[in-house]
Order: C-alpha cells, then sequence, then structure tokens
C-alpha cells in the first residue's frame, strides 16, 4: 500500500510535545533521550571558563529543567534520575576537560538547602513525585476537564477519582497519575 501511495515507511514517528510518539517495553529505553540531552548540554559548556556561580546557574535554571516536562506526565525511572544526577554531579565537580575533579561531598548534601549546607540542587525524584502529585491534584479539582473526562470515561467512569483503581491494561500516565494520588493522599483533608 505504501509503494501504491508513494508513501515512505518510518521506523520511528518521532516526537510530539518533546516526548517519544512511540513506546517500546523499557521505561528506561524510552526515557534515555532525556540522559542524552542532558550529555549534550554539559559536553557543551567549557568547564574552565565558567565559575561556580555559573555552573550552580546552569545545573538548576538549565539542566534540571530538561526533564520536567516528562516528569509531570509520568513516572520516570530510578535509574534515569540517579544518571542525570550523576552527569551533573562529574559536571560540578569536574575542574577540567580532561579531570574528573575530587567530590568533596555526596550528591545528597549538595540537594540540601543552602541554610542546611547544601547547595540546594533539585531531587529529582521527590521532585518528580511532587509534579505527578500536582496533576492528580488537578484531576481531582477540575474533574470535567479534557483529560479528566477521558481518563474518567477509560479508568473510574462509575466511581470517583479518590477510589479509582489500576484497572486492566493501564497506560504508563495512568499509573503515574495513580502514584501522585499516593503522593497527595496523606496530605488530604
Amino acid at each position: 500500500m505504501a509503494e501504491e501511495l508513494r508513501i515512505p515507511i518510518l521506523q520511528r514517528t518521532g516526537t510530539y510535545l518533546g516526548l517519544p510518539s512511540d513506546w517500546g517495553r523499557s521505561r528506561k529505553e524510552v526515557f534515555s533521550w532525556i540522559i542524552a540531552r542532558v550529555n549534550a548540554k554539559l559536553e557543551g559548556w567549557k568547564e574552565q571558563l565558567i565559575s561556580k556561580g555559573g555552573k550552580e546557574i546552569l545545573i538548576k535554571y538549565v539542566i534540571q529543567a530538561i526533564p520536567q516536562y516528562a516528569m509531570m506526565i509520568f513516572q520516570l525511572p530510578i535509574s534515569i534520575c540517579s544518571s542525570i544526577e550523576k552527569c551533573i554531579a562529574r559536571f560540578w565537580w569536574r575542574t577540567n576537560q580532561n579531570k574528573g575533579g575530587v567530590y568533596w561531598k555526596k550528591w545528597d548534601v549538595l540537594k540540601d538547602q543552602k541554610i542546611q549546607g547544601g547547595m540546594g540542587f533539585r531531587d529529582l525524584l521527590t521532585l518528580n513525585k511532587a509534579l505527578l502529585g500536582k496533576r492528580a491534584w488537578r484531576m481531582l479539582t477540575n474533574p470535567d476537564s479534557l483529560w479528566g473526562t477521558l481518563f474518567r470515561g477509560l479508568y473510574f467512569h462509575s466511581s470517583n477519582f479518590l477510589s479509582a483503581v489500576r484497572g486492566n491494561r493501564p497506560s504508563w500516565g495512568w499509573q503515574s497519575i495513580l502514584k501522585g494520588k499516593d503522593t497527595i493522599l496523606p496530605n488530604l483533608c
């Protein structure tokens, strides 16, 4: 049919809104593009020309913003978040292009707020949970939105969002929203 219509057959369909439009079985493979983008950004900057203050700004406002849209929709695998954090730590401590640098403090300490002796870098796992919790909160407070109506029709048409369950063959998006619901449930009153 493709030959008759003279349409090329594509192996990969590309991206939509910055996310891949074709999904495989492995979530790690699906989200590997995030690590590739982080590495590309970090390798593009010349560390010896950037002060520690400049590195801090670049990490906080450029690198840690790359996975944010994907984190709003999906729960990223722990391995992806830890790989991003390893890349950031390597960039932070490296003094020049050839040397690895000395890691003077653990990454967990650098994630603490500045008042507590850290640098205030974001914990990506906690950020992911917070963004999914925000998505679940929107589902709870605005159930008549377009995507709220879609999910209600697919997964909890005969109940409400708080009593919704995983269901049969749920999408990654629905599973992630349920993780967000689990995040906000203890704090609801």
